[in-house]
């Protein structure tokens, strides 16, 4: 199962008990999963296409305590392999009627509507209903170990600001997207991703994705550190390398003996100990670090003095 999956079957394991979170929580699913079809008489035929058995369990419980009766079967779609969807078609009757016009499906005269009406999630128990059958219908949710993402589709874009307007209800902020065939709200925020998980009640999802953060986040520390670590320890090698190059020029020039005995004792101890660090040198001569560090840059300066003295003096060739 995906991580989507396991979200809508955490969720599906929460009742819908108050009569207008019933009808919200229809609603939602009806603009994200549902198909209406037209019949004479005034009536409307819906149908009901989800891909989940707890949440198709959960939509026919709603639809039971509403009295609605429908017809539930399950298939596999060719293009999704082994996952089976289940599909529940409305009963064309007085109850499946009455439930379509509050959910704001239909009007009074049985034709659909494309606007939704805000007092459907006036109350935020309502608002947590309505996201709660957006998802179950036709949401999804990116995995820990991946960047964060969330969105829920639904027919229009009507019914997708109402969406995000229960959202802001809430204190979560998402966004609004047209797509040619579908609108959705979407967030890329990982706050924004876990707090909306815990709303609709999928909290061990919500501590996966906080979990994993918290990973990312030690993980992302410990190679910081280790970059740090790794770049300080190769400029103290290059440091070092540099300072026994200088020094070792000096004695080939000759230079060592006009050194003072501060100067010659530090040339003497770090020709000793090429490979140690400065701090580890400094132990050894018992001085600081800043005053072993300033003998040293004053030998690489003197050596680079003696280098420059000397090519100044060499004679020229003369051209031929």
């Amino acid at each position: 199962m995906t991580f989507s999956s396991n979200v809508r079957e955490e969720i599906a394991h929460h009742p819908i008990e108050a009569p207008c979170c019933r009808v919200a929580y229809l609603a939602a699913v009806l603009r994200g999963a549902g198909s209406l079809h037209l019949t004479g008489g005034g009536h409307a035929h819906a149908e009901i296409d989800v891909g989940s058995h707890a949440v198709g369990r959960q939509i026919l419980t709603v639809l039971r305590e509403e009295g609605v009766m429908c017809g539930v079967s399950a298939y596999t779609p060719e293009r999704l392999g082994l996952h089976q969807r289940v599909l529940m078609v409305l009963a064309e009757d007085d109850a499946s009627t009455r439930v379509l016009r509050r959910a704001g499906v239909i009007d009074d005269q049985g034709r659909p509507r494309l606007t939704v009406a805000p007092s459907l999630i006036a109350r935020p128990c309502c608002q947590v209903a309505v996201l709660r059958g957006a998802f179950a219908a036709a949401g999804s949710v990116s995995p820990p170990g991946r960047p964060a993402h969330l969105e829920i589709r639904t027919h229009g874009a009507d019914f997708a600001k109402l969406l995000a307007a229960a959202c802001e209800h809430q204190g979560i902020p998402v966004r609004v997207r047209q797509r040619e065939r579908w609108a959705e709200i979407m967030s890329r925020r990982r706050e924004s991703v876990q707090d909306l998980l815990t709303l609709l009640g999928a909290e061990g999802a919500a501590l996966d994705v906080a979990e994993d953060e918290v990973v990312r986040s030690a993980r992302g520390d410990a190679n910081r550190r280790a970059n740090f670590d790794n770049a300080n320890l190769t400029r103290q090698v290059q440091a070092a390398r540099e300072q026994t190059a200088a020094i070792q020029s000096l004695v080939e020039a000759g230079e060592v003996e006009h050194l003072t005995p501060v100067l010659r004792a530090t040339a003497d101890l770090r020709l000793e100990h090429p490979d140690m660090t400065l701090s580890e040198l400094a132990n050894v001569a018992g001085v600081s670090r800043p005053t072993l560090a300033g003998r040293l840059r004053r030998l690489v300066e003197l050596a680079e003095g003696a280098v420059a003295t000397a090519e100044s003096a060499a004679p020229r060739r003369p051209r031929p």
